[in-house]
Order: structure tokens, then sequence, then C-alpha cells
């Protein structure tokens, strides 16, 4: 088909999929990393329905407006206590993250 490629990753504990075509089915299975790669607009779009999502190098959210900077060296961080310094920042006002 040739379409965007799409890196998919499945529900824990699933190895692949089948998807049917007029031709019969067409098995995608996880590479060694996990991500099941389809180019195949139509087969992509029936994986996200039965909840397969697209994988992200950069993070589930890349917003820099997330965490927390060391109000010591200015150092970012997903966790409260700093891990460039070791300064416990104690502003709950400080980007949290989302948890």
């Amino acid at each position: 088909m040739g379409g965007k490629m799409a890196r998919l990753i499945a529900p824990q504990g699933v190895q692949g999929i089948d998807v049917r075509t007029p031709r019969g089915v067409k098995k995608y299975d996880r590479d060694k990393q996990g991500i099941i790669n389809v180019d195949n607009p139509a087969h992509i779009r029936q994986m996200k329905s039965e909840g397969m999502f697209e994988a992200s190098l950069m993070g589930a959210n890349t917003d820099n407006q997330l965490g927390f900077t060391c109000s010591e060296c200015g150092f970012g961080s997903w966790f409260r206590k700093c891990s460039r310094c070791g300064h416990e920042n104690e502003s709950p006002v400080q980007r949290d993250g989302g948890l």
C-alpha cells in the first residue's frame, strides 16, 4: 500500500495482531523493542480502534512546562528532588509533571 508508516504499541501482553484483508489475513508482530510497524492507513485505524497507540520517542508529553525546575541550580527534572545537586524543591506550584 505504501502509506505513512506508523509505529504502534500494543496493550500489555499482546504480541501481535491479525488484520483481515480482501485477500486473507495480514499478520503484524511486535519487533524486539515492542513496536508494530504498519504502513496501511486502514490497518492503522483498525489497530488504534482496538487499543493500540502510536509510539513516541519523546515520551508521553513533551511539554516543557511539566516537571520541576530546581530552585538552587535550575536543572529540569520529573522529580521534586534534583538529580543534579540533590536540593529538595519544596514548592508544589512548580510544574508537577502531571502526577
